[in-house]
């Protein structure tokens, strides 16, 4: 039976502090191993140094002793967050006991490293490494050696290996980059982000993340991360060596996953996008552009709708404006990370390194003397937005709806039969004649549910966001997997 193993090195400062220092770098590696745990990587097997524990002859011997404990079949993770050197196309990682005037025979060679676990027993070797440009020491040093890993050698010998894999935080003599708010390194936060199941973007259909999975989140992922922390930052362009290699998992997340969501997930191939909404009505006499001189419509048409969306462009932009000023102090965006827009037309949209939020107010079709309010917010980048204090003190309890929308079309009258064919107590089923959309309730269930052939809504009280997302995650544990294809068939 193949075994899942990792070894993690990762050094904050070094016994002699003119190495420099990695900040954060150690609980990142700590929260790395808690990662692999929950993703089939036992705490026995992984070996973990870190600080003063990570010295030349602990990493050394821990290398012997995992090379050792490899067999066929097994699959490794290497993780290193320290200082890196080249010397003579050898790259060289920083040991905690490193000595500044001999940095070459008292660091740990790279080539060393790559060529005991790429001969080792194991069929799949993923490296992950946080090595970025870092300070030459104060002290004399000799003068052929450089300041970050030697890039040529990773893609020789990752190219040539028929089992390894190796990403990198950085490209030839860029620095990675800390952000002090996240407690680590931008690239790290996001690797540690896709290893723990927070961003869907580094997940593949099947619920895995790859290597290339990884890499492609990671290279589209950063540049955005940079600006929001950083103002003129240098850039910094994550790679990946052993192309032929780049299928392998990094983590399989469909267990994980699927117990978050009581069973299984909306298929991502499905999905258009995931909106939070509120509606509200208002009158057109109370809009900020309407005088007394004015006359209410009595219809509706394109010259009223015009209309309406002229008197309401001024509590439009004071909608903005507040929306605005909210997320930039909440979150703490620059004002180059948020954009606002506002038309003529009775629409507008702020977007956010996070999130986009729209707003919007039109004649009402029913009522051409009223107006209908419709606040959103979609483009969710990470769930855990969603449930922040931040984004609870800027939108409170406004919103009360969550809705799926889908990219095919949804066959109702399938979807509501296997519910029938299966019943369940606590639970009704109630359809439109047309079989165009259905209603389901549950016994102590606070939500609304309602299935239409191109969305899928619950309905609450307004409360907090994270609430309706609670809903939905409990309608889906009663009702079953409503993402896979047999259960939400296609139109």
């Amino acid at each position: 039976m193949s075994d899942r193993w990792a070894l993690l090195v990762a050094i904050d400062s070094y016994q002699d502090s003119t190495l420099g220092a990695v900040p954060y770098a150690e609980a990142g590696a700590k929260a790395a191993a808690e990662a692999l745990v929950a993703v089939g990587f036992p705490k026995k097997n992984q070996h973990l140094l870190v600080g003063s524990h990570a010295t030349q002859g602990a990493i050394l011997s821990r290398l012997r002793k995992l090379k050792q404990q490899l067999k066929k079949g097994d699959e490794l993770i290497v993780w290193v967050d320290a200082h890196g050197f080249s010397h003579k196309g050898d790259g060289v990682l920083a040991a905690w006991d490193t000595l500044p005037d001999d940095l070459v025979e008292s660091g740990v060679s790279v080539g060393l490293l790559a060529k005991e676990l790429l001969g080792s027993k194991a069929s799949q070797v993923i490296f992950l490494l946080d090595v970025g440009s870092g300070p030459k020491p104060s002290t004399a040093c000799p003068p052929d050696v450089d300041p970050f890993l030697d890039f040529e050698q990773l893609a020789r010998v990752f190219e040539d290996s028929p089992k390894g894999v190796c990403l990198t935080a950085t490209a030839g003599e860029e620095e990675s980059l800390i952000a002090a708010p996240l407690k680590g390194s931008v690239w790290a936060h996001l690797v540690l982000d896709a290893l723990a199941g927070r961003s869907a973007k580094a997940v593949t259909p099947d619920g895995t993340v790859t290597a290339a999975s990884l890499q492609h989140f990671l290279e589209e992922e950063l540049p955005r991360v940079v600006r929001k922390h950083f103002t003129g930052a240098p850039p910094q362009s994550p790679r990946l060596f052993g192309e032929q290699n780049a299928t392998a998992v990094v983590a399989d997340l469909s267990d994980l996953l699927a117990a978050r969501t009581g069973g299984g997930m909306l298929d991502p191939t499905r999905l258009r996008r995931i909106v939070f909404r509120a509606e509200s009505r208002g009158r057109v006499k109370d809009l900020a552009g309407f005088r007394k001189t004015f006359r209410l419509p009595d219809g509706t048409g394109p010259s009223t709708r015009k209309f309406v969306a002229k008197c309401a462009a001024d509590d439009l932009r004071a909608d903005l404006d507040g929306v605005y000023e909210g997320v930039r102090e909440r979150f703490g965006y620059k004002r180059r990370d948020v954009d606002t827009s506002a038309g003529p037309d009775g629409f507008g949209s702020l977007r956010t390194p996070d999130f986009e939020y729209t707003v919007s107010v039109a004649q009402d079709p029913a009522c051409p003397t009223d107006v209908i309010w419709r606040r959103e917010v979609g483009q969710v980048e990470d769930v855990g937005v969603v449930r922040s204090e931040a984004f609870e003190a800027v939108f409170g309890k406004l919103f009360d709806q969550l809705a799926f929308e889908f990219v095919v079309p949804v066959d109702v009258g399938d979807f509501v039969d296997q519910l029938e064919d299966a019943p369940a107590d606590g639970r009704k089923v109630s359809v439109d004649s047309d079989g165009g959309g259905c209603d389901i309730t549950l016994s102590g269930f606070a939500g609304a549910v309602r299935v239409e052939r191109q969305a899928l809504t619950i309905r609450g009280r307004a409360g907090t966001s994270g609430g309706l997302l609670d809903q939905f995650l409990t309608f889906v544990g009663a009702v079953g997997p409503l993402g896979e294809p047999l259960a939400l068939p296609p139109k």
